[in-house]
């Protein structure tokens, strides 16, 4: 295990060492401090200038890669290390460019991930340690029509889409290497079926904004967790109406946001998720008695549903900057004890731009996540006579160091208690690195 640790300090700082590392002055320009100076955006530059035509034009392509190598060097069920990546693509078609559709766009996007599970085969716990884990294999993500109505005041999107990208949903959350809040609270997949990256379904949402400040949106999708099977690597395009809908709306108030606003900005959030597939009891059989002692089948229910809560905002800004400082977070998913698993989760966090003196674009982060198992499913684990499982509590610690605008290097800690909510597997700690480049 020292021989493993150090061989993921050896990797950081052998690569803090092999790339140019930039201060971000007060005066906004880049000052080299060791390679030759680097302000391109891609880290296949401009194609030429080709990709800058092809944008004009209405095509503008993304594509990024992300790994993980992290380790349970404490703790866990044993010791050992695992690798994980995902390599992305996006494609953007402007159609009012293209073909004179105002406010109009066409989106298609994929992946392909590798790699191996640190929680499911080395720690135990349910607060995946890595974000970019799931799906590994070449998949199709989304495809939809985008439209903007009503001075772009409303926004409209169909097609093959994720809930979590609009719902439950914030950019703050890919700061960390956890997957406790990847784009959204774990807890909301780990309920019920809740599409999220990397998989997308039928569905439409619209987003209106009703002042400055305030906005609502609304959902419906389809509720069919056959279209995210492996075997259909993202291009099962059924739409299978018996297998149920799903429907969400939040409500979001984000001071401060508005490009003229002078004040340290928010965004404060309130939804729901309601999926309406069939689900089945924690607790009950057909006949409302345990079915863990009875043996029958558990009791059936139409529907299931979570209501979240989300609340950000920036606390200080460094004196004459714009987004230098603190932000505070937090997050709560709360569902009926009798159908969610996870009837209770919440997060709080702290992330800071600009910690370092003259590193100005890196984030300092920092969260601890509690989720706790149902009371139904702990009083069914105890009638057979099973260890219950109570709760799980994570704490990470992270640091983004932006090596150029086209890569970065994240060290990362993550202190796992009672991993798998029983109190057998023992605390653990996990560190590593997260490595990223847009292409």
């Amino acid at each position: 295990m020292k021989r493993y640790c150090a061989a993921v300090l050896s990797v950081i700082f052998s690569v803090l060492s092999a790339f140019p590392v930039y201060a971000y002055k007060s005066d906004r320009h880049f000052e080299q401090t060791l390679l030759p100076e680097n302000k391109q955006v891609y880290m296949t530059g401009e194609w030429g200038g080709t990709r800058d035509e092809i944008a004009n034009e209405g095509v503008t392509f993304t594509s990024t890669f992300v790994c993980d190598v992290l380790g349970d060097v404490s703790g866990g069920m044993h010791q050992a290390g695992r690798f994980d990546s995902s390599t992305g693509w996006d494609i953007n078609f402007d159609l009012e460019k293209l073909a004179n559709i105002i406010g109009a766009q066409f989106h298609i996007s994929g992946l392909w991930r590798t790699g191996n599970n640190l929680s499911k085969d080395i720690v135990g716990n349910v607060l995946v340690t890595s974000s970019i884990y799931g799906s590994e294999q070449f998949r199709f993500y989304e495809m939809f029509l985008e439209k903007t109505f009503l001075d772009n005041r409303v926004n409209a999107r169909i097609g093959r889409i994720a809930t979590g990208d609009d719902f439950g949903f914030s950019p703050l959350y890919w700061t960390y290497v956890s997957n406790s809040v990847d784009g959204c609270p774990i807890s909301l997949p780990l309920n019920m079926f809740f599409p999220v990256y990397p998989t997308a379904v039928w569905g439409a949402r619209i987003k209106a904004n009703l002042s400055d400040d305030i906005y609502l949106t609304s959902g419906i999708y389809n509720a069919d967790k056959e279209v995210g099977r492996q075997a259909a690597a993202g291009l099962d395009f059924s739409l299978r109406l018996s297998r149920g809908m799903a429907f969400a709306q939040e409500i979001a108030y984000a001071p401060n946001t508005s490009p003229d606003s002078k004040g340290m900005p928010g965004h404060y959030k309130a939804g729901i998720y309601y999926n309406g597939s069939t689900c089945r009891d924690l607790y009950s059989d057909i006949n409302g008695a345990p079915y863990s002692i009875t043996g029958l089948a558990q009791k059936k229910h139409i529907g299931n549903y979570n209501v979240y809560l989300h609340a950000d905002q920036a606390v200080y800004h460094e004196e004459g900057t714009e987004d230098q400082g603190l932000t505070a977070l937090a997050v709560t998913t709360i569902g009926p004890e009798n159908i969610n698993i996870y009837p209770f989760f919440i997060m709080s966090g702290l992330i800071y731009k600009g910690l370092i003196p003259e590193r100005d674009e890196d984030l300092s982060a920092f969260e601890v996540v509690y989720i706790k198992w149902s009371d139904d499913i702990k009083r069914s684990q105890s009638n057979a006579g099973l260890t219950t499982q109570k709760y799980e509590l994570m704490l990470e610690f992270t640091h983004k160091f932006m090596i150029t605008k086209w890569m970065f290097l994240q060290p990362d800690l993550q202190y796992i208690i009672q991993p798998g909510g029983t109190g057998d597997i023992k605390d653990a700690l996990v560190i590593g690195t997260r490595f990223g480049l847009t292409f």
